[in-house]
């Protein structure tokens, strides 16, 4: 028995001893743990955004009744080039402004899930009102403008493209 005891404590003075080290195993657990999770995805639409449209007039026909005004419209005033210039959170909220034909508008908006839909407002009443709504698409986003004069009185349509701005 006392040959066992002393063959016990040799063999415990013999094998290596660990080394510390400087690192908590808790704190090894928890890094190799965020290691092995990748960051989350950056949304498709989160940035920049730029664009140009073309507005024109939209006839609007009604069968009976109708505003005599549209008929009058003959679409030269309002119509022509604009651009767009946005910026998209990463939560979906999108802003911006749009310059051109329609005049200078403030763009608000949501980016949900491929597609985004914008609301467009002038500073005073009597300017142009409108929506965007877009879509994701392999360049960027595509979508359609429509947009009338404060009164309603003028009515007007456009495609929209949008590109990721130069940065």
């Amino acid at each position: 028995m006392a040959l066992l005891l002393l063959l016990s404590a040799t063999a415990c003075q013999q094998a290596p001893k660990p080394t510390p080290t400087a690192t908590a195993p808790s704190a090894l657990a928890s890094s190799s743990a965020s290691a092995a999770v990748p960051a989350p995805a950056k949304p498709w639409f989160e940035g920049a955004w730029q664009g140009a449209f073309r507005a024109e007039l939209f006839r609007i026909e009604l069968s009976v009744g109708g505003v005599k005004e549209w008929k009058q419209d003959d679409g030269k005033q309002a119509s022509g080039e604009g651009t767009l210039a946005l910026q998209a959170a990463a939560d979906g909220t999108v802003t911006g402004t749009a310059r051109g034909a329609l005049g200078d508008l403030s763009v608000a908006g949501r980016a949900d899930g491929d597609r985004v839909a914008l609301t467009l407002a002038a500073a005073d009443a009597s300017g142009f009102h409108g929506l965007i709504l877009a879509s994701q698409t392999p360049e960027g986003m595509k979508g359609t403008l429509n947009a009338s004069s404060g009164d309603s009185l003028q009515v007007r349509q456009a495609s929209v493209t949008l590109t990721r701005a130069a940065p």
